[in-house]
């Protein structure tokens, strides 16, 4: 029980003096077929879901480029069986401010002036970790794969407290979320090896707590 206490009371005083968000997404899930498989099959095993994460935020100091640590979660139905496909992973998500790299404003989006596309467009560069969880109702497999992704977002400054920020990304795992097998027309068995694609549409919030910096 304490030490539960002790991490919250630390994160509660780390958020006091920083930058942190979260954000949801609609999932738009693909299966990628790797091997064998790639000639003899284009089922998808995922419907599209939701997705929901939380980021930590900081900068260089005289450019703008952005980091946002992130934890997240994603579930979804699986398509061909009353069961369910649940993912959570880390990315360190790394944002580019192509028209506004060389300021030196150590400041957030909503502390800038300036035109809206100029200060608040950027690309997005997103490597990571995952853990896939695909409960068949029958049996249960837990597999985990390296990702990597990338997108393109705009801030909008709400206040010196909230900054919105809708997102279109995409994002790669590197290895099957689950260990599909199924046999070809000479009644052979072929490993699927499936890989997951989601493209995402988003919205995140980023709050600051630091007044003394607004």
């Amino acid at each position: 029980m304490r030490f539960p206490l002790l991490v919250l009371l630390l994160c509660t005083g780390l958020f006091a003096k920083a930058q942190f968000g979260v954000s949801s997404f609609y999932n738009l899930n693909q299966t990628v077929w790797s091997g064998p498989a790639d000639q003899l099959t284009d089922a998808e095993l995922l419907d599209n879901g939701i997705e929901f994460a939380a980021h930590y935020w900081f900068r260089l100091p005289q450019k703008r480029v952005e980091f946002q640590p992130t934890l997240y979660y994603a579930a979804a139905n699986t398509a061909l069986a009353d069961g369910r496909y649940g993912e959570y992973g880390f990315q360190f998500k790394t944002n580019i401010y192509l028209f506004d790299f060389g300021t030196d404003c150590d400041c957030p989006t909503f502390g800038k002036q300036g035109p809206q596309l100029q200060k608040g467009f950027f690309v997005q560069l997103s490597p990571g970790y995952a853990f896939y969880r695909w409960d068949n109702g029958l049996n249960v497999e837990n597999t985990s794969a390296f990702t990597f992704g990338g997108g393109v977002g705009i801030d909008f400054g709400i206040s010196n407290l909230l900054t919105l920020t809708p997102l279109v990304s995409a994002r790669y795992g590197t290895g099957p979320f689950v260990d599909f097998r199924f046999t070809d027309v000479n009644g052979e068995p072929v490993d699927g090896s499936p890989k997951s694609l989601a493209y995402q549409l988003g919205l995140q919030a980023t709050f600051r707590l630091d007044k003394r910096r607004y």
